[in-house]
């Protein structure tokens, strides 16, 4: 019964000593682990700059309505904003401020001459100032909008597109397929400037813009461009390729010793020697001619 004794206390000693060692390797384990991987380094030096830089204060104003919850405003040059409660619902705000609307929010920016843009909805924009030349509202993100403009006033769109009106309402939709649609529902005509087209929109049509990962800011177009006329769209042409309209499409052809360059839709597509492209609209008919009055002039 002693040699039984000793055994099992010369076991129950290996145990306890084997869980202890096992112990001291999974906090060993556990502390290299945690010093991998290193610390993050930033690999940009200086670092770009936040929105107070990028947003700077100026010296116009503008008034903010909130008329649903939940809506946050961000006044120039501020780090962080705060929210407009249900006992007060307005705020004045200079060029460089933020308004932050989340879902379900909705929120009106109002300028001094009656301009005014309703967010509706997961958006966030800023105020511009005129007076740098910058557009009078300018969308980071975008659910849906309503604007209502003065004469030379211009709103940026989310991806760079600049809208510029002297009328309203223009309705804007962001749609889950990484569009942007704007819907004229003025009497007045409206222009966009996308990349290097520019897009007038009479009294009641509609574009559906594609938000590029490239951006969709106004670029100059060259002078030394062909030009193709097709079905309700116009082709810019760099290395003489051949055009051919059947069935309400466009088929390009690049020679086959250079190769060629389209611009349409806002896009450039560049063909190899011999490749080719077919361009048509996303619905597959021409849009329809603006209207004009009998002394043919646009309304």
């Amino acid at each position: 019964m002693r040699h039984l004794a000793a055994n099992l206390a010369a076991n129950l000693g290996a145990i306890l000593g084997a869980l202890s060692l096992a112990s001291i390797g999974a906090g060993c384990l556990a502390r290299d682990t945690q010093r991998w991987p290193g610390p993050l380094r930033s690999t940009q030096d200086p670092l770009p700059p936040g929105d107070a830089l990028r947003h700077p204060a100026g010296p116009e104003e503008v008034s903010v309505q909130r008329h649903a919850d939940p809506v946050q405003v961000r006044p120039a040059g501020a780090l962080r904003g705060y929210p407009l409660s249900f006992f007060d619902k307005r705020a004045r705000l200079t060029a460089g401020s933020g308004v932050i609307v989340s879902p379900g929010g909705r929120a009106e920016v109002i300028w001094p001459d009656g301009a005014n843009v309703v967010l509706s909805g997961e958006t966030v924009g800023w105020v511009g100032s005129p007076s740098r030349g910058e557009p009078v509202f300018e969308f980071q993100e975008l659910d849906r909008a309503r604007i209502e403009l003065r004469e030379g006033m211009q709103v940026r769109l989310i991806g760079g597109a600049l809208l510029t009106g002297n009328s309203g309402p223009y309705m804007l939709d962001h749609g889950p397929d990484e569009t942007l649609s704007v819907r004229n529902q003025s009497k007045a005509p409206l222009q966009i400037a996308f990349r290097d087209e520019r897009i007038e929109l009479a009294a009641g049509q509609l574009v559906v813009l594609p938000l590029l990962s490239s951006g969709g800011a106004p670029t100059g177009s060259s002078s030394e461009l062909s030009r193709f006329q097709g079905p309700g769209f116009l082709l810019r042409l760099a290395g003489e390729p051949e055009c051919r309209e059947e069935d309400l499409r466009v088929f390009v052809s690049a020679a086959s010793d250079r190769p060629a360059e389209i611009h349409s839709f806002g896009v450039r597509v560049r063909l190899g020697a011999g490749e080719r492209a077919i361009f048509s609209t996303p619905s597959g008919t021409p849009p329809p001619p603006t209207p004009r009055d009998p002394r043919g002039q646009t309304p």
